[in-house]
């Protein structure tokens, strides 16, 4: 077959200037969000020029195109897509960002957040987005709340399976019903009964990427049900965003067959990664590139705008919680976090918060060897780098949750091991513990989840970057 090359994005969350890029609130709003809300058009601008004028032959968006539904950003975002549809085909889904399924659309007037943005329905959605890949539409799936799943016919040997799982799963949840599982397995089996490959993308995830713990709530409702259903009808990739952590995960159904998600990250927030999917006789090649800069208001931001954006969601925190009661406060509001007794605990924040900022690495293992007694971290791997402080590799590791272990690359061995040991020394601790059989195998379960995860973070188990799979 000849080569074909598809850039995926997701989670663009466009944020329309119209509603307020100024202010307290906005502020407030901005500084808790790994997303770059009031940069996201000169982001996107940037993004779709160099994709139109690459050499991939077309442009796949993976849900969540505006930030929260608003009726300005999905006019001006639109007018975006249908620009660079001239020029590469776009093929796109929407998801509960673009609908507010959360009722939380707001504009930022002066210092206030005014909750009255007007947004578009889930209703709307389809009309809006129908003719992005129309042309190329071979199949379509409507479910109970109106939202369109289609097959997208992307050569002469490959297919798209574009999919709306909102809603769709059990109690409501993001996934599908019987009927909508069933219409995905169908054309899976008669794209390869007609020699095509298959490629698909949903929003929510179909694979927990970092583990349960963290990426449980961020999956369709019977996840396990669904990859094994769809690895065994021969669908071998599935791209998904909505965590906005980049993650490779595989898993082979009880039939032994397998799928790989290759979950995408947020172009608006770091690390801004644009995917290069190239096919070629039946063998898919992932890259990955991130946007190195973009041009707002007159002034050139480089890719470190995103490093930097996404690290300060934690050093907002972290400064305020060692300085400023009222602003540590408005800060967690500003995420729905209410901590009980906040004003008698606010002592105990404060000064864990300071020791935060300063505490170096030798200290803080000695700390953590005393804790644990002795189950904590390598001693020698402490004294290796006990002058370094702690807050960098803090933030390196919060960074390697959206890059998919990329900045793992270039940190110290030490300090992997360390990370390690940490996440893994709970679950050893547990059996100290004064309780129950029952109790303490309900704890060690998530200990242990624990543990993985600081693995996966310094050891990925896939490569994000470039990677190769077997359509």
């Amino acid at each position: 077959m000849a080569v074909f090359k598809a850039a995926f994005l997701a989670d663009i969350h466009y944020f329309s200037p119209k509603l307020g890029t100024t202010g307290r609130a906005y502020e407030l709003r901005s500084g808790s969000d790994q997303k770059c809300l009031a940069e996201s058009g000169a982001v996107v601008d940037e993004a779709f020029r160099i994709l139109a004028e690459s050499d991939a032959d077309c442009v796949c968006i993976a849900g969540d195109v505006t930030n929260n539904g608003e009726r300005f950003s999905h006019d001006e975002m639109i007018a975006k897509m249908d620009a660079l549809n001239e020029k590469k085909p776009v093929y796109a889904i929407t998801s509960t960002h673009d609908w507010c399924s959360d009722g939380r659309s707001r504009r930022y007037v002066g210092n206030e957040a005014i909750w009255d943005a007007e947004t578009y329905g889930e209703a709307d959605l389809p009309d809006l987005y129908r003719h992005f890949g129309e042309k190329d539409e071979l199949a379509k799936f409507v479910n109970a709340h109106g939202f369109e799943s289609r097959v997208f016919r992307l050569s002469d040997t490959l297919r798209l399976i574009a999919v709306n799982d909102d809603c769709d799963g059990e109690g409501g949840r993001s996934g599908y019903s019987p009927e909508h599982l069933a219409w995905m397995v169908e054309q899976i089996k008669t794209a390869k009964a007609e020699g095509a490959y298959v490629i698909a993308m949903e929003h929510h995830l179909l694979l927990p990427g970092l583990g349960r713990l963290i990426n449980g709530g961020q999956m369709i409702a019977d996840s396990e049900t669904v990859a094994a259903a769809l690895a065994d009808a021969g669908l071998r990739l599935m791209f998904v965003g909505h965590s906005h952590m980049m993650r490779n995960t595989e898993y082979v159904s009880p039939n032994g067959n397998k799928i790989t998600q290759i979950n995408l990250g947020s172009l608006t927030g770091y690390p801004a990664p644009i995917l290069y999917l190239t096919v070629e006789d039946g063998v898919a090649r992932a890259h990955v590139e991130f946007l190195q800069g973009f041009d707002y208001e007159g002034k050139r931001y480089g890719a470190d705008f995103f490093r930097d954006h996404t690290a300060d969601v934690l050093l907002h925190l972290l400064n305020a919680a060692a300085t400023d009661k009222e602003d540590l406060r408005e800060r967690l509001g500003a995420d729905g976090i209410r901590i009980p007794k906040y004003d008698t605990l606010y002592p105990v924040i404060r000064k864990v918060a300071k020791k935060a900022l300063t505490i170096k690495v030798g200290a803080a293992g000695r700390l953590l060897n005393t804790l644990t007694l002795g189950k904590g971290a390598d001693k020698k791997d402490i004294k290796a780098v006990k002058d370094d402080k702690l807050l960098p590799h803090i933030i390196d590791d919060f960074l390697n949750v959206f890059d998919g272990s990329y900045l793992a690359r270039t940190q110290k061995e030490e300090v992997k091991r360390i990370t390690v040991s940490v996440g893994e020394c709970l679950s050893p601790l547990v059996g100290r513990l004064p309780l129950g059989k029952g109790k303490k195998e309900s704890i060690k379960k998530t200990t242990d989840q624990i543990g993985a995860i600081a693995r996966e973070l310094m050891y990925p188990t896939g490569d994000v970057m470039d990677s190769v799979i077997d359509l």
